[in-house]
């Protein structure tokens, strides 16, 4: 299975937008694929004990996304130059071993200015790798996020539909 992350909880993200093209491709593939959106799931599992115990639902979260998943999809928005901080907190709240040692990745990164967060793909490629993670050596930045959307909110410059289609063609061979 593979399962697209729109790393941020941020509501109506330019992230999701993104991520939802994977989605959207991968399933027009037929390919097993589950969405996961930062802003869809309950962040009670935060507390002074999250590390020593986990609440129910992080281990729900765990045995449903995280450990049938054998290759994920980031999508990254920028945050004062990363990756926000509410991914890295989800990270931390799992069973790493589990939940990521030995899968692949693939990483997308979304500003919108003009690196298309390209710290925040080096910053989170270390972070997997640091966990045992193959991390897809293409790694797409997608830059002014923001003009690329019509009135609508949806992604409308085809040069950067086809640069997606073809990053998941990649994830595919990957």
């Amino acid at each position: 299975m593979i399962t697209i992350i729109s790393g941020t909880n941020k509501k109506n993200s330019l992230s999701r937008i993104v991520a939802s093209l994977y989605y959207s491709r991968l399933r027009s593939m037929n390919i097993n694929t589950r969405f996961l959106a930062l802003d869809d799931i309950s962040y009670d599992f935060v507390s002074d004990t999250m590390y020593d115990k986990k609440s129910p639902s992080i281990l729900k979260l765990q045995e449903q996304v995280f450990n049938p998943t054998q290759k994920f999809v980031f999508v990254l928005p920028e945050y004062n130059g990363s990756i926000p901080g509410v991914l890295k907190l989800l990270i931390d709240a799992l069973d790493v071993r589990q939940a990521f040692e030995g899968k692949k990745a693939a990483l997308t990164g979304v500003a919108t200015g003009r690196a298309g967060n390209l710290r925040g793909l080096d910053h989170m490629a270390s972070i997997l790798i640091h966990m045992h993670v193959t991390v897809m050596p293409y790694m797409l930045p997608i830059s002014r996020v923001k003009d690329e959307l019509d009135i609508m909110g949806e992604l409308n410059n085809p040069a950067t539909e086809k640069v997606v289609h073809a990053h998941v063609k990649r994830i595919l061979e990957f």
